[in-house]
């Protein structure tokens, strides 16, 4: 604020500011006036073609190509995808998004029973708390040897890699119809045990699998489900999914665990005179070795691509010892429950016995997927990590192999049968720099015949990817 006593002085100063600038002025003006007068000479030019005028007016579609582009895909889409969604029943859902927005959906809050395409939230969540860097570390810990002997036991420390796995098993298919594809190298920590400089064992090699629970199987699993291969005893220490050469299946992982690690030794010449056993590593013993699995990106491939249901129980371990901190299904479930309310998904009618989609008391709803789906992305680490169609060694190996669909589409497959039918599908299919997510899960009778079903998705699919691109619909560029 400017005050009474000193406005005067400031008057008196702006006054006398006013006749030097006009001084300075006319000084200007009079040496200019001094210098000869410059001839402006023009630079020789080459003549240029002016563009022709568009034809487009100013306020055209037309001058937005790219959106208008995608809407008529999303038209199409949308059109091609109706008879499909008008035969679904009252048993069965439907939901296809268009980039960043609902499209067409049928029954989206129907609870159904979603089978293996739970292992998308599974995975969604493991990604999120864990992180995609995050690894597994298997160690081997005991007394230091001296003079290459060791004095009492080693433990085989669990720490919750899916598939640590020996040679023969990621090489043979007679123990799984799709070996693992990212396993880590149990080879290499018996290796790195005889790198430390062990040649003797004096006490007994034994298995800890302490770090989660001892819940073996959720309870929802049928009984011919835990005997056979799809589902085998959950732990935190788990070799070629705790399988022998001869097909045979442990109830204890941990303990055929260390039966294999020490026929791993023994073929490495350190002799261990006690045996193999499982039991609780004491606190700050040692680690004389240890390694680590593929980052969990990877990993994330191995549950998805191979509908791996081993590693997605063993994930839903892992993320309740990170949240909760207790490696159990009870918790690791919760945790993702809870991750879904943060995220905005609606979970009406969700509800959640395991990780895998094995048991028939999970509930989900195609809104809840859809919402996980629309979250994220066709090139994050868990749409990058469904099967493409086409894909050898995949749950799409043999299906959408059609010009357009195949190694385009990114999917999860489920499927459950007797004493109920279901067949899910669920994922991604980017055309034209859009992403179409969709979502269908059909219970009953009606997945029975889920192969028109799919064959009218990847239709409608095919229909949108067969849209106008946004160069047809660039502003015209001359009248006609």
């Amino acid at each position: 604020m400017i005050t009474a006593a000193r406005g005067p002085l400031l008057a008196l100063s702006c006054a006398a500011l006013v006749p030097a600038a006009a001084l300075a002025g006319l000084a200007l003006y009079a040496r200019d006036k001094a210098q000869p007068a410059k001839v402006a000479v023009a630079p020789a030019t080459v003549p240029q073609q002016l563009p022709a005028p568009l034809a487009s007016p100013l306020l055209s579609v037309r001058r937005a190509p790219a959106a208008l582009a995608a809407d008529r895909r999303a038209d199409l889409l949308a059109s091609s995808v109706a008879p499909l969604a008008a035969s679904i029943d009252g048993s069965s859902c439907l939901a296809v998004g268009f980039d960043d927005r609902s499209l067409v959906v049928r029954n989206p809050d129907l609870a159904v029973i979603p089978a293996s395409n739970l292992k998308i939230i599974t995975a969604a969540v493991a990604i999120d708390v864990l992180g995609p860097g995050f690894t597994y570390t298997t160690t081997v810990v005991g007394p230091a040897p001296v003079n290459g002997v060791i004095d009492g036991d080693v433990f085989l420390v669990g720490g919750g890699d899916p598939v640590l796995s020996e040679q023969w098993y990621t090489q043979q298919s007679t123990s799984r119809k799709r070996p693992p594809t990212h396993a880590t190298s149990v080879e290499a920590l018996a290796d790195a045990v005889v790198a430390a400089g062990v040649t003797q064992i004096t006490g007994r090699v034994l298995g800890d699998g302490s770090r989660y629970d001892d819940e073996r199987y959720p309870p929802g699993w049928a009984d011919d489900i835990r005997v056979s291969f799809d589902g085998g005893a959950i732990g935190a220490l788990v070799i070629n999914d705790s399988r022998s050469p001869s097909d045979a299946q442990s109830s204890n992982p941990s303990s055929s665990a260390a039966a294999a690690f020490l026929g791993l030794l023994d073929q490495r010449g350190i002799a261990v005179a006690g045996g193999s056993g499982d039991g609780a590593a004491p606190v700050g013993a040692s680690v004389l070795a240890g390694v680590q699995s593929a980052p969990l990106s990877e990993i994330v491939n191995e549950l998805l691509a191979t509908s791996d249901n081993l590693t997605a129980e063993m994930m839903v371990k892992e993320i309740g010892l990170a949240v909760a901190q207790r490696g159990s299904r009870p918790d690791g479930l919760q945790a993702m429950l809870d991750r879904l309310v943060s995220w905005g998904v609606p979970t009406a009618g969700v509800r959640l016995t395991d990780g895998s989609g094995l048991s028939y008391d999970n509930q989900l709803t195609c809104a809840a997927l859809a919402g996980v789906l629309q979250r994220g992305s066709a090139t994050d680490a868990v749409g990058a990590g469904l099967a493409r169609a086409g894909q050898d060694g995949s749950t799409l190996a043999d299906s959408f192999e059609q010009q357009g669909l195949a190694g385009v589409l990114q999917g999860k497959t489920g499927t459950l049968h007797n004493p109920y039918e279901v067949k899910s599908l669920g994922g991604y299919y980017v055309v034209a720099g859009s992403e179409v997510g969709f979502v269908l899960i059909l219970n009953g009778p009606a997945a029975l015949g889920y192969a028109s079903a799919w064959e009218q998705l990847g239709a409608a699919l095919l229909a949108a990817g067969a849209g106008p691109s946004a160069e047809a619909l660039a502003p015209l560029s001359s009248v006609s």
